[in-house]
């Protein structure tokens, strides 16, 4: 038996569009060991149970069966026994889907004595799912750069994180599409947002890597994909004005939303969620706010 244990994940973080993603301390769990005679067996506890078992189940069996048939090990309709375990909302912008393909992934390969290193794993997840913003830190841990080669394979560096970084993490009550919040956004962008992107991603990794604590709101500024999104999160416009007024952390919208996820430095965290608290109980929405670290370690892995 293996315990397979993935991180939630935040994409984008503002003006790091579909390239920059951070793992969290919330976590999905997968108790997993052979089960002669049948099919994988699912059962799901924790958040969101019965939501992730009908969106999220046939994820982990397609990312097992993507393990079963290319390494051609055992039929794909040979039995698995698999008790999932979920810290991560569902539908919130949070990775979800990235962490149930990677634990399908991972899990099928480790019950199969399987070396897959991560570009194998990352190959086989893009069948499933093509933003490397979510797999990437899900997999690895910590703030990545993910980006494609020129070959169309995928690469990653990651950011060193500043000890005193604190995350606060709004999640409100309700959940947005991923696929409509991908297709309200342009085709073509104008130059002058191409640019301002650019320059705010550089600035987000650069205040990072200095502790530049005080640029951090203008570095999470978004031209590319926030402005389209914001009508969908009641609140929002005016929690972007708010936190960038007091200067004490940036905050973006977690991949698509509608979760919210701000930087700040440790000590300014109980600001910053009254700030949040007080923004969505005028908008009506309610909603859970929580302080969290970034998980540095990424997937790991417990044999029994």
């Amino acid at each position: 038996m293996i315990k397979v244990k993935i991180p939630a994940t935040s994409a984008n973080l503002g003006s790091g569009f579909d390239c920059l993603g951070i793992a969290l301390k919330l976590y999905l769990y997968l108790e997993c060991e052979y089960n002669p005679g049948k099919k994988i067996d699912l059962e799901f506890q924790g958040e969101g149970a019965e939501e992730f078992s009908t969106q999220q189940a046939n994820l982990i069996r397609k990312a097992i069966n993507l393990v079963l048939k290319k390494k051609q090990k055992i039929n794909p309709q040979s039995g698995l026994k698999i008790k999932v375990i979920n810290e991560i909302p569902v539908g919130r912008g949070l990775g979800s889907s990235a962490a149930a393909i990677l634990g399908g992934i991972i899990s099928a390969a480790q019950l199969l004595n399987l070396n897959l290193d991560p570009t194998e794993i990352l190959k086989l997840a893009f069948h499933l799912e093509e933003h490397p913003d979510n797999l990437v830190p899900a997999l690895v841990g910590g703030l990545t750069i993910a980006y494609k080669s020129e070959q169309g394979g995928i690469k990653w560096n990651k950011i060193k994180l500043p000890e005193e970084l604190s995350l606060i993490l709004a999640v409100p009550d309700f959940t947005l599409n991923t696929r409509m919040m991908r297709e309200i956004l342009p085709a073509k962008i104008p130059l002058n947002d191409a640019v301002y992107n650019i320059g705010r991603v550089a600035l987000l990794v650069n205040a990072l890597n200095n502790s530049n604590w005080e640029v951090l709101s203008e570095a999470m500024q978004d031209k590319l994909h926030q402005p389209y999104r914001i009508p969908f999160i009641p609140g929002l416009e005016e929690l972007f004005y708010k936190i960038k007024k007091i200067s004490l952390g940036g905050v973006a919208m977690s991949g698509s939303g509608p979760s919210l996820l701000s930087f700040t430095r440790k000590g300014s965290e109980e600001t910053i969620k009254k700030v949040m608290k007080d923004v969505f109980v005028k908008a009506g929405v309610s909603c859970r706010i929580l302080t969290l670290e970034p998980d540095q370690e990424g997937v790991s892995v417990i044999n029994f």
